[in-house]
Formats: C-alpha cells, structure tokens, sequence
C-alpha cells in the first residue's frame, strides 16, 4: 500500500490536471467562437477538436483521482482510530525527558 503522502500528490495532481485540462477547453471555445475580448455575449457554437481532447483529458484525470482520493481518506480515518507504535513510544521518551528536565530545574533551587 502506498503513503498517505504519495496517495495525497497523486490525487491533488490529477485534480489539477483536470483544472488546467477544463482551463484549456474553456479558452480554445471561446477562441474558436472569436469570444476573446468580445464585449458582447457570443452566439457560435463552434467547438474545436483541441476542446474535446482536453475534455477527455480532464474527465479521465477527475476519474483517476477518485481512487487515490478514497484510500487517502481512508488511511487517515484508520490511522486517527488507531494508535501507532513509533508515535507513541517517541511521545514517551519526550514525556520522560519533560519529567526529568523539570525534576532538574527543581534541583537547582
């Protein structure tokens, strides 16, 4: 099974993809119908090929990070109702080192 990390950048760059991908499809139509800049609404309804691919694109990143996404949430619901070993033995060891540096300064005076 994968980090939480690299399943977190998986997910986060496939959502990005399909941002920048949908982006992309939203400028070539309006391109395509000259819309750029235009100061009045826009009636064509040309859509270019570079549109559809990038479409497809987005859509098939959005389904991709749909798994990542869903084992992401997962691990961190089961590690929030677990405890993990090496998280709470370091809690203990800094606990002690607390104690004892309080124990230390009470000492001195």
């Amino acid at each position: 099974m994968h980090s939480r990390r690299v399943l977190g950048a998986v997910a986060l760059g496939a959502i990005v993809i399909a941002a920048v991908s949908f982006g992309i499809v939203d400028v070539s139509i309006a391109d395509a119908n000259n819309c750029v800049g235009a100061a009045v609404a826009c009636a064509a309804e040309s859509v270019p090929p570079v549109a559809v691919t990038f479409a497809a694109l987005g859509a098939l990143a959005l389904l991709v990070s749909i798994l990542p996404t869903v084992q992401w949430i997962v691990e961190a619901i089961q590690t929030g109702r677990t405890s993990n070993r090496d998280a709470d033995i370091e809690e203990a060891v800094l606990a002690r080192r607390r104690s004892r540096a309080g124990a230390l300064a009470d000492d001195r005076f």
